[in-house]
């Protein structure tokens, strides 16, 4: 029996032909030009078979707003001007996306969720596309491509459109249903900021509050209930439900097609499409009228049940609740009387609130008549689900109408906020294949506080899964209990969707931070420390759960003052309010030298990581489609950029078997990662597959923002195998030293050794390797014992600490095998 040892591994690796692998370096980075993305379990595969960590951003939030004319939502003048708008340019202009896009992929992010409207698709009315922002879109994916991103198309809605207090539909639908846009106002029908009397103290993290006024709770119920709740409302020929997702599916489908038109987008860059951003059950649902709705989870300012709110619509006056948003939760103040005036939220030739319509109360009267309305179908008299009986034949619809252009999408399943969907079922004709559940999670008490609580937080999701019975009970504190309740928050949300959805790989469309925390103290010290706590925070909570994500959000044109522009929200990554010093954008896709790959050997790593340019000018060469590269480092790239050191942190991008286990350390700069591989199949049992294959190969960002200087050169440890550097990528290789259609058996010893030989024999679950990247610090814990201690770690609590299980940190350096 022959044990393989450190040594055997590099003689053999140094047979591999480092320069075949490097040839297509350029081409092969950032998990790029991989082909068509797999859907594996739950995990991403590239064309390879290796696993594919996808970690992006949104761009952006200023998508919600049109370009031209420029209309954030602090500026009223030609706000109800709609038809004519345009959202070219948004998110940013094409001149620009160079910069853009090379910032984002230096800061090691390789996905991006595009925010796009409806209304940007639609403005102009019913049918009537806005082609040249189609066009603009499908450049923009252009640019996104020579910078090696991939893309998922995200139609974005915010309590249903701009009109309402958010964004998303055209301003046409709320009044092909009969509502008057310019009165919701006076009727309290929602609390737009373009409108309010006072936009500089437009109350912070109000708008959602939108969702359970009476314009965008109406919408809802009739886009996804429509034929249900108000069989008679007809527009156009059919019912209203029908009306809204027949033209919100083909305006998506068409802009899907006009994506396909370009070559190189479909499935290189664009992978698929979100069902609809926080979709929201409206009225539906509602067990009773006359009381608050049990499911709004936030209650600030005015608070009508949803009864006062159609009174307030048809001009009545009412005494409605004024609730505050506290540290332990939503508190009532006081109660005061709104008065519309006589004011109508209904258009005069609507015929009034539509409920009233449908017998939902008596306008002579003012008399509720069927509390219960919403809670059961009005017909059969049986008890409705919102997410089983209204928002899947949604998804089932948008899927058809996507696939139906693009057959191999991704369809990113997401749900309402903080819900889980309803168990899948095939046979009813739920989307199967290629699917992602795509929820949402942000710590609440963080943003609606805009203050990061570092003594205690709340696991929320926990309470609302009947973990605790009541809130307080689900008290987090310090820092461990924090990072604990984050964690297992999304791990609750994860889970979720592998029990209900099926084995199907998980995206969080969105998570962040506002960065205006504490009345915006950072933006006059220039200290940042709360922001990078709290992203830290949420940080290791994906990355403990081996979780792909796009941040919320990247916003170019954010300001100190009015934040991302859209109602006072201010959670840009990035920001040019910072001083910057001039310089121009990388333009295009360059051809770039492939610096040597001198590192051929275990144990600390010789770093030649340091602050340099991004792309020199002397390596710029061709572009593809024309334009002049100018160098620009990555000093100038990082200008703007909040909190750079929580969310530009090392992680596998590309990793040749499954991860078990991913550890960041902001603090001290360990990073710890542990992959496994069977040697029975996947890659490794390919026949014929050439050991210098990339598809051996785990490919790391490791961000200079961490490991930057020749004074704290960064030090390396593998459990076995070979390691080279690119330098301009910020990219390590690592080859864990194991031949494809090699053999191993395990065997027990007192020392609990692992050994290997030729043969054929029962293989166990795998071969696990494990690597550790650190600073060099004096005084600083070995390597080796880093990697033991996360090891141990890893298996506290599991059925794997057991005496089949070797600890990877062997004194040899071995592999481990399982």
């Amino acid at each position: 029996m022959q044990e393989l040892k450190v040594s055997d591994v590099l003689r053999r690796a140094s047979t591999y032909s480092l320069e075949q692998a490097a040839k297509g370096l350029a081409s092969a980075t950032h998990g790029f030009g991989a082909g068509t993305l797999q859907v594996d379990g739950s995990w991403f595969k590239d064309s390879t078979g290796r696993t594919i960590m996808l970690r992006g951003v949104n761009v952006s939030g200023n998508a919600k707003l049109p370009s031209t004319p420029y209309m954030p939502s602090h500026v009223r003048d030609g706000f109800f001007d709609d038809a004519t708008v345009s959202f070219v340019g948004r998110p940013f202009p094409l001149a620009e996306a160079d910069e853009h896009f090379a910032r984002l992929h230096s800061w090691g992010f390789n996905f991006v969720r595009l925010n796009i409207t409806w209304e940007a698709l639609e403005h102009a009315g019913p049918g009537m596309y806005d082609f040249e922002f189609m066009t603009y879109i499908t450049e923009l994916l252009q640019k996104a491509k020579r910078h090696k991103f991939r893309v998922f198309i995200d139609p974005h809605q915010d309590v249903w459109s701009r009109f309402s207090g958010g964004s998303g539909a055209p301003g046409w639908t709320l009044r092909k249903a009969g509502l008057d846009v310019t009165k919701f106002a006076a009727t309290n029908a929602a609390i737009v900021h373009n409108t309010y009397p006072d936009p500089d103290n437009y109350p912070k993290m109000i708008w959602p509050t939108n969702y359970y006024k009476l314009a965008a709770a109406s919408m809802f119920t009739l886009f996804f209930g429509g034929k249900t709740f108000a069989p008679s409302c007809m527009v156009d020929g059919v019912n209203i439900e029908e009306f809204l997702q027949s033209h919100y599916c083909n305006a998506f489908a068409t802009l899907a097609k006009k994506i396909q038109e370009v070559p190189g987008l479909e499935d290189d860059v664009v992978i698929g499409y979100d069902t609809l951003n926080e979709p929201s059950p409206g009225l539906i649902g509602c067990p009773d009228l006359s009381k608050l709705d049990p499911r709004q989870e936030l209650k600030k300012g005015l608070t009508p049940t949803f009864f006062q709110a159609m009174l307030l619509g048809e001009g009545i006056k009412c005494d409605v609740d004024v609730w505050e948003f506290t540290s332990f939760g939503p508190r009532k103040q006081r109660t005061d009387t709104v008065d519309p005036a006589g004011a109508s939220a209904w258009l005069p030739q609507s015929g009034g609130c539509i409920w009233a319509g449908n017998g939902v109360w008596d306008r002579t009267t003012g008399t509720l008549l069927r509390p219960e309305y919403f809670s059961k179908h009005p017909k059969t008299n049986q008890p409705v689900d919102f997410l089983s009986d209204h928002w899947m034949p949604f998804v089932r619809r948008f899927t058809s109408a996507i696939r139906g252009v693009y057959p191999g999408a991704i369809m990113f399943i997401e749900p309402p906020v903080n819900e889980h969907p309803p168990v899948w079922n095939e046979a009813a004709g739920d989307p199967v294949g290629r699917l992602c559940y795509a929820p949402h999670w942000y710590d609440g008490l963080t943003l609606i506080s805009k203050h990061f609580n570092t003594w205690y937080n709340v696991d929320y999701i926990g309470f609302l899964r009947g973990k605790y019975s009541h809130p307080a009970f689900g008290l987090k504190l310090g820092d461990a209990g924090i990072r604990a309740g984050f964690k297992s928050q999304l791990k609750t949300l994860r889970d979720e969707g592998l029990e209900y959805m099926g084995e199907y790989p998980c995206v969080f469309g969105e998570i962040g931070i506002p960065y205006d925390m504490d009345n915006r103290i950072s933006y006059l010290t220039g200290d940042y420390t709360a922001q990078t706590q709290a992203l830290d925070c949420n940080m290791h909570a994906l990355e403990t759960n081996l979780l792909n994500f796009t941040l919320w959000n990247y916003c170019p044109d954010n300001s100190h003052q009015w934040g991302d522009g859209w109602n006072g929200e201010d959670l840009s990554i990035w920001s040019p309010a910072f001083p910057r010093r001039k310089g121009s954008a990388i333009a295009g896709k360059a051809n770039v030298k492939i610096p040597p790959m001198d590192v051929n050997r275990v144990g600390p790593l010789e770093s030649h990581i340091g602050k340099t340019s991004c792309m020199h000018e002397e390596e710029a060469g061709s572009i593809e489609g024309g334009g002049t590269p100018v160098g620009q480092d990555s000093a100038y790239l990082d200008q703007g950029g909040r909190a750079i050191p929580a969310f530009a942190r090392p992680y596998p991008v590309l990793t040749p078997g499954t991860p078990m286990s991913l550890h960041f350390d902001l603090h001290s700069g360990v990073f710890t990662y542990t992959f496994r591989h069977s040697l029975s199949s996947g890659l490794w049992a390919t026949p014929g597959l050439d050991p210098s294959s990339k598809a051996l190969e785990t490919e790391l960002y490791v961000p200079r923002e961490h490991y930057h200087n020749a004074e704290q050169d960064a030090e390396v440890w593998v459990s076995e195998g070979l390691l080279r550097w690119d330098q301009t990528e910020q990219r390590l290789y690592w080859r864990c030293g194991c031949d494809p259609g090699f053999k191993a058996q395990t065997t027990q010893s007192g020392n609990n050794e692992a050994k290997r030989e030729g043969g054929n024999y029962d293989l166990g679950p795998g071969v696990e390797h494990t690597i550790v990247i650190k600073k060099r610090v004096p005084g600083a814990k070995p390597l080796s014992v880093l990697a033991k201690e996360a090891r141990e770690k890893r298996l506290e609590g599991t059925d794997e600490k057991d005496a089949r299980v070797a600890l990877c940190p062997t004194p040899t350096n071995e592999c481990v095998i399982l």
